[in-house]
């Protein structure tokens, strides 16, 4: 039998094909599951996607710095300082990840080390109003070691569960100490402590704090306030955040993602308010 070569249009037809095979485990594939991972805010998710990302591809330094973000979040400090490193050795004179080490340090409560890649960002963007805002909050921080101490005492706390002395301590770094860049956390655990009039008084300063300093932060206010109403067993209201908190970020990404977490709080209060929606027994 004579086998025939492949025309020109049937060889692309088949590298098309092949690649389409493969498409689910190409680099590019990974960090698009990665970015939806982190837009859910499954961060555990998103942190072993942009780490297998990173290692089928890495001419693409900027996953790092997702990577960091990542691992930041899940509390993974040495993993999220060792990504935005890596980035720094490749990308020196990149300001905005000098940013993100400043934030990550001041997180850990370690202001001194937080000025320190502020001001390091500030000789490589002078003009960048974040660096600026945030070099000199830690500068005024660094100043008064008692409240360094008290921050890291209060985050200890936290991670043990400890709701009620956390939030005594997160009262006066917040009221007494100026603070405000803890008002969320203050708040959270307000909430956790079962004071409900007393958080959502807080979500309102958290919100004011979010419009003002930090716009990336409206989603998650929101989000917190939607879980406050449905603790409190008010569904309704709790629709309406989580609706506000969907609308925001769909602002951010261009679209609304149907399988987030906060679609499925959505759907959880509209059962509950309407019981014709419920799941048959």
């Amino acid at each position: 039998m004579i086998k025939l070569p492949f025309s020109e249009r049937t060889r692309r037809m088949a590298v098309q094909l092949a690649a389409v095979a493969d498409s689910s485990t190409s680099p590019r594939n990974i960090s698009l599951q990665a970015d939806a991972a982190r837009d859910k805010g499954n961060w555990a998710n998103a942190a072993e996607l942009y780490t297998k990302a990173i290692a089928a591809d890495p001419a693409r330094t900027g996953l790092l710095v997702q990577l960091g973000h990542a691992e930041k979040e899940l509390g993974n400090y040495d993993r999220a300082e060792t990504a935005y490193r890596k980035f720094v050795g490749m990308n020196p004179d990149n300001a905005d990840v000098h940013l993100q080490l400043g934030h990550l340090f001041s997180r850990m409560g370690e202001s001194g080390k937080a000025l320190e890649w502020y001001e390091k960002g500030l000789k490589l963007a002078p003009a960048d109003a974040e660096l600026i805002r945030h070099a000199n909050i830690a500068r005024n921080r660094s100043g008064k070691p008692g409240v360094e101490l008290k921050r890291r005492e209060a985050m200890k706390l936290v991670e043990e569960q400890n709701w009620s002395c956390a939030r005594q301590l997160l009262r006066e770094l917040v009221t007494e100490d100026n603070e405000r860049d803890m008002i969320a956390v203050y708040a959270n655990i307000t909430k956790e402590d079962g004071d409900f009039d007393e958080a959502k008084k807080l979500y309102g300063e958290y919100r004011e704090y979010a419009e003002a300093f930090d716009q990336n932060s409206l989603e998650d206010v929101e989000l917190q306030l939607g879980h406050l109403h449905k603790l409190a067993g008010d569904y309704k209201t709790a629709l309406s955040h989580y609706i506000l908190a969907r609308d925001i970020r769909a602002k951010r990404s261009g679209y609304i993602d149907q399988t987030s977490s906060i679609e499925k709080e959505i759907q959880t209060c509209i059962r509950e308010i309407y019981t014709c929606f419920a799941q048959p027994a």
